[in-house]
């Protein structure tokens, strides 16, 4: 199985391990088929996609302002992102932006970013958010067990990778929880992540695209909500793990026989 969208190089294990160790190659995204076969010349019929599936009846939304109670995070808008603190995951561009919406309407202000996990970029965004006065605004949170709590405290979730996706699990467990999203073209990621109708896209790296992006939706209570509601809908009919393990099954069944 391939969950991410790093090139393979071209070794001669490498070959071998694809394409005659392995008896069948399942990807998470259709564009990570398209890029194995384009970049590594692998066969299309030798690759399936099967997007990982996530368990819808923990992945809900929960009553917002009851989760921030829980949480003790303050009862105001919020933006959030559920990730590995990884340099690739674009949380330095999204502290970026930070600073270019505290520069643009006051009614922005009353926003607040709350940063769930851990990592080795963990030291450096903190000593980012000091140095660019963001600690008003941002919490570092830690790694945490109860993320569907946080998911529902959010109105908002961004993530803006810019290397090594699929289709993130952040992505499809806010979806699943009703939150419109705004993330990166990256790996799979515009398979879940239908822009415009239920979230928005921005080219990697660019802090001002996604800030754009960022106060577009936070003036805008009705697109959060209908991009949300859409989602959501997308999660219950695409993302659930019952649809991931049927074509897993699928997989299974047909290459074990050809063995």
């Amino acid at each position: 199985t391939r969950h991410v969208s790093t090139p393979i190089n071209n070794n001669p294990f490498t070959r071998w391990l694809y394409t005659k160790a392995t008896a069948h190659i399942v990807t998470t995204g259709e564009s990570l088929r398209e890029q194995l076969h384009r970049q590594n010349g692998y066969a299309l019929s030798k690759m399936t996609s099967v997007r990982t599936g996530i368990d819808l009846t923990r992945f809900s939304a929960i009553d917002q302002q009851v989760s921030r109670r829980l949480l003790g995070i303050a009862d105001r808008p919020t933006l959030g992102i559920v990730a590995t603190l990884r340099d690739w995951k674009g949380h330095e561009d999204l502290l970026d932006s930070m600073v270019l919406l505290r520069n643009r309407s006051a009614a922005l202000h009353d926003w607040q970013l709350v940063i769930v996990g851990d990592g080795p970029e963990r030291n450096r965004l903190a000593d980012k958010i000091a140095v660019r006065a963001l600690g008003d605004v941002v919490r570092l949170v830690g790694n945490q067990e109860n993320v569907p709590e946080w998911l529902s405290a959010f109105d908002i979730f961004v993530l803006p990778s810019y290397g090594n996706e699929g289709v993130p699990q952040g992505i499809m467990q806010a979806m699943a929880c009703g939150l419109p999203v705004i993330s990166t073209p990256v790996g799979a990621i515009a398979e879940a992540v239908e822009a415009g109708k239920s979230g928005l896209l921005v080219p990697t790296r660019n802090p001002e695209a996604l800030a754009d992006a960022l106060e577009s939706l936070m003036a805008n209570p009705d697109s959060r909500r209908a991009m949300g509601d859409a989602g959501r809908a997308i999660a219950s009919e695409k993302f659930g793990i019952d649809v991931m393990v049927d074509k897993m099954e699928s997989v299974f069944r047909q290459y074990a026989r050809a063995r």
